[in-house]
């Protein structure tokens, strides 16, 4: 008999006012302050859009994700992604903009569940499919660009660490002349969406 796939039972979508974020702490300031100061702004002047991870039946941001369009000038772009675009003076992008996840949730699951509950991952595979269905339906967009918030010494010593790591292990690649901002080809997350 086969085995049911697993319902996760977490909902990810777009930030609400009456979503909850006051006891929100990744451990970063500015990735706090963004959630619980800056967001409302964002989404009424259109300059992002932010979605956010709940439990089912819960209104507490468990973690949240924004979105947004960027231009990347063509030169920028290492020679190995340039060979395979058209070469106009600047590349439509999807910026990941912040990600965070309420780290005091992630540790108490961590308990009570044995395992990491990934819920990083969880937003990083949403993020990369609402760029592909973006770019693929509404507006165009070659790359999906993260600039990756280096953490604070303070916040480096009370734990924090500096999650480069974490999107290079799902495929992201440092930009030439900037190592903070990373990027991964629209097509390969088409191909990845392809083989999953």
């Amino acid at each position: 008999m086969e085995k049911a796939p697993q319902v996760l039972p977490y909902r990810i979508e777009p930030w609400r006012e009456h979503l909850d974020a006051t006891a929100f702490s990744s451990g970063m300031e500015r990735i706090d302050r963004y959630i619980k100061e800056q967001t409302k702004r964002d989404l009424s002047s259109h300059v992002s859009l932010v979605f956010v991870l709940t439990e089912l039946d819960s209104n507490i941001i468990r973690g949240f994700y924004s979105l947004s369009a960027l231009g990347i000038v063509f030169n920028d772009l290492p020679k190995s992604v340039q060979k395979r675009l058209p070469r106009y003076p600047q590349v439509g992008a999807t910026l990941l903009g912040r990600l965070g996840l309420d780290l005091a949730y992630k540790a108490k699951l961590l308990e009570d569940l044995g395992e990491n509950p990934r819920l990083g991952e969880f937003l990083v595979i949403d993020a990369q499919k609402r760029a592909l269905e973006g770019a693929t339906g509404t507006v165009g967009s070659a790359l999906m660009v993260i600039d990756v918030l280096m953490p604070t010494e303070e916040e480096q010593a009370a734990g924090v660490r500096d999650p480069m790591t974490f999107y290079t292990e799902y495929g992201f690649l440092p930009f030439p002349d900037d190592d903070r901002r990373v990027f991964k080809p629209i097509r390969t997350i088409e191909q990845e969406y392809g083989e999953a």
